[in-house]
């Protein structure tokens, strides 16, 4: 599974700037000093928090662009536990999850510190307090993998014996059979499986998942950093795998 690419970041970013700058050809460093903390608090509120009435006034976007924000936040979070965890669920799995760590994402804990004014641009700090509802969840799921193999190997044994009981009360007195035109012999036909341990584990993986995000936890308040670069003409420029680092801490998915 791959992740989305959070474009929304860098257009939404330039889209406040040309607001700020509309006109201005003052060169660098005489630039005006601007609200990015603002911003980046409305970022980071529709990308967890849903809540999109900020970004949308800031950066002139429209609300639905916002929403995909969130979803695409949600959408990389299902991703990342997907593959962190070796899980391949169906369609309609993906869906479920996706709603359960939406609910989780809008319990996140983050403060945007104000920004400060580099020779580069801005620097930003931001303390994250992660979600670790997730984290550490290897032996967890191992059990429900084994728990699966096991119900599904029970189940399917129990149908084995019962399909030989039904086999073995057929009368096999076949003496009034000419011997010459005897009948043919059908092959028994191969049982299906009552239950496919694989398909087993996935319900009880998500079902975990949905009882993890039942009380939310937190871990140890950690402090990240945002560094905006400023070009000569005023364009602000964000790199997206600082927002991929917030976004990895806010909610973590460390195998274990």
């Amino acid at each position: 599974m791959k992740k989305t690419c959070k474009a929304f970041a860098a257009m939404a970013l330039a889209a406040v700037l040309a607001l700020c700058l509309g006109g201005c050809d003052i060169p660098m460093p005489g630039f005006a000093d601007y609200d990015v903390s603002s911003y980046i608090q409305a970022y980071l509120d529709s990308s967890y928090h849903n809540a999109n009435e900020s970004i949308v006034a800031l950066g002139h976007t429209t609300a639905q662009a916002a929403a995909d924000n969130h979803a695409t936040t949600v959408e990389n979070a299902v991703v990342n536990f997907c593959n962190t965890y070796g899980l391949a669920f169906t369609e309609e799995q993906q869906a479920q999850l996706r709603e359960v760590f939406s609910q989780v994402l809008q319990q996140a804990q983050y403060t945007v510190r104000e920004e400060q004014k580099v020779d580069t641009g801005y620097y930003i700090e931001v303390e994250v307090t992660p979600i670790t509802n997730f984290s550490d969840c290897s032996a967890q799921l191992q059990a429900l993998r084994d728990q699966a193999q096991q119900e599904a190997d029970a189940a399917n044994e129990a149908q084995a014996e019962e399909g030989e009981d039904e086999d073995g009360g057929e009368d096999e007195d076949d003496s009034w059979e000419d011997e010459d035109e005897g009948p043919i012999a059908t092959p028994a036909p191969t049982p299906v499986p009552l239950v496919d341990p694989r398909e087993l584990y996935l319900e009880k993986a998500l079902e975990f998942c949905r009882q993890q995000a039942a009380s939310v936890r937190f871990g140890t308040a950690c402090t990240m950093s945002l560094d905006i670069r400023q070009t000569s003409e005023g364009e602000l420029q964000l790199d997206l795998n600082q927002i991929d680092s917030i976004d990895n801490t806010v909610l973590q998915f460390t195998p274990g």
